[in-house]
């Protein structure tokens, strides 16, 4: 898992050509004329989803893990916590939908730590951290981010 702000996204390209596409992607892209929804960049190995949600209490957090793709999570507006777990602190497999790369683990809480992301900042996750984001960092707020999906 990798924290920080946009700005210093360049000190990434070193991790292959889809994550120095899909920073330049986040650069240079203005989100507010995007809807909701998947955006192809290079197909099925590099695209953005832009997700609109009202962050939820840390009760109700899930921790989730990919097997196919890294996520950049990158804060459009508002802000949240997000969840971070090596998979191996995560049990309880509870849904697993491989047409959607997604792992839903049982229960993460206390096994992991909550980053706070604002306005700029993105998350890396690849496919060994579980993550939970979407989390309120104090109000809940409506929020708007971009999701990069990288395949590994």
């Amino acid at each position: 898992m990798i924290a920080d702000k946009l700005t210093n996204a360049s000190n990434y390209y070193g991790l292959g050509e889809l994550y120095k596409k899909g920073f330049e992607y986040l650069q240079n892209t203005d989100f507010a004329a995007l809807e909701s929804g998947r955006y192809e960049i290079e197909g099925d190995n590099l695209f953005v989803l832009i997700q609109e949600y009202d962050t939820k209490p840390i009760e109700e957090a899930k921790y989730e893990s990919h097997k196919l793709y890294a996520d950049i999570q990158y804060i459009i507006s508002g802000r949240e916590l997000m969840g971070y777990a090596p998979i191996e602190r995560l049990t309880d497999v509870v849904d697993h939908t491989p047409e959607k790369d997604m792992l839903n683990y049982k229960d993460g809480n206390g096994v992991g730590v909550y980053m706070p992301a604002e306005v700029g900042d993105f998350l890396l996750f690849l496919p060994h951290d579980g993550h939970a984001p979407n989390v309120m960092n104090g109000a809940s707020t409506k929020n708007k981010k971009a999701v990069i999906k990288i395949r590994v």
